[in-house]
């Protein structure tokens, strides 16, 4: 593959995006909540300025003031970071400043690719997705940080989760890596265990239990399940979540893909135990629904651990429970992916943002920031040895000893290729186009994409 630097058309024509049309709305890729509220960024605290010690007829050179760098991050994940960036602010003498990054990939590629094609950034480190990452390293906007990082954060990362350069689509390009995750983003299955056992009903464990169990919850107000999937990007996530379930190869629109999109009707239209309304809704209103006790069991991303139990007038223990997914034909599958750390080539803090990049990711910060915020809770030895028997990690070992884990689907147009199953999953599933023909208009739109 050329390694020549992408022209601003060829970002485009790559990423699939017109910045202009994304400045309105972007695709999902992020695993975290849509709608938390945003702190005010970190403000850097000013150097006080030092008296000279000379007479004023020999005055001398002003002492070095510590550098200001910029660390864009959603903002929810703030809190978590700031005790990590306060270490290496003691360490350095530098000061970091916390900017609130965008919550999509579309929106990363609308605010950074402007800046990153003319040879500027305005951040020094940033918090980049699966789909914003990879067209930024491929646009040879991002530092290699393989030399960057020190090889004992790199084997601190099961294989599983960042597998050798010639096969890490994610993180790596040409053979260097130009991400460092910091996410693990699994869709688990949430359910109401206190209804259950209220119930003695048992959590269902195929398909065809799944739908038996929401049937005998749906009523009186309350679905079986909900999810969000209103576009852009949601209505890709849920469907590649069934398609995982099915063995399909989403991007081909196989006849595997064909029953994850048929089950999905079903679950709508013919068994009814999921409201049509979630066409349109997000996940903040998934969240919502759930937490107001309408709702049994729902897929739904790390990151409703903190919230369920953030929201402390409803959570108890029981209302937000982990269980394995339901099995498809192909089992109890759920995709894997995420964010994770990169250096702009164009960096203003060129040196400092590599010593920084390092220690925010090394092993013994990790687990600092796992235990403040869910969102950074991944299979690390670091912070698996760190917590322990307790919150997430247990799931996340549940799932890997069950086989549950599969990676996103990979597609080198990846934005344009899940805005194709965005379409095709919304004509269908609003009764626009039959199965059929959404099958056939998915792979004719998948083939354009060369």
């Amino acid at each position: 593959m050329s390694q020549r630097k992408l022209t601003r058309r060829d970002f485009l024509k790559f990423a699939g995006t017109s910045l202009a049309a994304a400045s309105a709305t972007g695709l999902l890729a992020s695993c975290g909540p849509q709608a938390t509220p945003t702190p005010a960024a970190a403000k850097a605290t000013p150097v006080a300025s030092v008296a000279p010690t000379q007479p004023a007829a020999k005055p001398t050179a002003a002492p070095a003031k510590g550098k200001t760098l910029v660390v864009a991050i959603q903002a929810f994940a703030h809190d978590a970071m700031k005790p990590v960036l306060a270490g290496w602010e003691a360490k350095t003498g530098n000061k970091v400043t916390l900017e609130s990054g965008p919550a999509t990939g579309q929106e990363m590629m609308t605010k950074y690719a402007p800046p990153f094609q003319s040879g500027t950034s305005p951040v020094d480190v940033l918090s980049v997705d699966d789909v914003s990452g990879p067209a930024f390293a491929r646009a040879g906007w991002l530092m290699p940080l393989d030399e960057i990082i020190p090889q004992e954060t790199w084997k601190d990362f099961p294989e599983g989760m960042l597998p050798s350069v010639d096969k890490d689509y994610f993180h790596s390009y040409n053979g260097k890596r130009y991400r460092v995750p910091h996410e693990f983003a699994v869709g688990y299955f949430w359910y109401r265990k206190d209804w259950f056992e209220e119930k003695k009903v048992s959590v269902p464990k195929t398909w065809d239990e799944f739908v038996t169990v929401g049937k005998a919850f749906t009523k009186d107000g309350v679905w079986g399940t909900t999810e969000g999937m209103k576009k852009p990007g949601l209505t890709f996530v849920y469907l590649a979540y069934l398609a995982a379930q099915t063995g399909g190869d989403i991007f081909k629109f196989d006849d595997a893909t064909a029953k994850a999109f048929q089950f999905a009707y079903d679950l709508i239209y013919t068994h009814k135990i999921m409201p049509e309304t979630v066409l349109a809704e997000d996940y903040t209103q998934q969240n919502d629904r759930y937490m107001k006790d309408t709702v049994a069991m729902m897929r739904q991303w790390p990151y409703f651990w903190d919230v369920a139990r953030g929201n402390t007038a409803w959570y108890k223990e029981g209302r937000a429970d982990i269980a394995l997914p339901p099995a498809g034909p192909a089992g109890p599958k759920t995709w894997y992916g995420g964010w994770g750390w990169s250096v702009p080539k164009a960096a203003p803090n060129a040196e400092e943002a590599k010593d920084l990049i390092a220690w925010i990711t090394s092993n013994a910060n990790a687990p600092t920031l796992a235990k403040g915020q869910s969102w950074f809770v991944m299979p690390r030895k670091s912070i698996l040895d760190a917590m322990g028997n307790t919150g997430l990690p247990v799931y996340m070992n549940q799932y890997t000893k069950a086989g549950c884990l599969v990676p996103r689907p990979y597609h080198p147009k990846q934005s344009d290729a899940e805005t194709v199953v965005d379409d095709i999953g919304q004509l269908y599933l609003t009764k626009q186009m039959s199965l059929a023909d959404a099958m056939k208009a998915g792979r004719e739109r998948i083939a354009a994409l060369g």
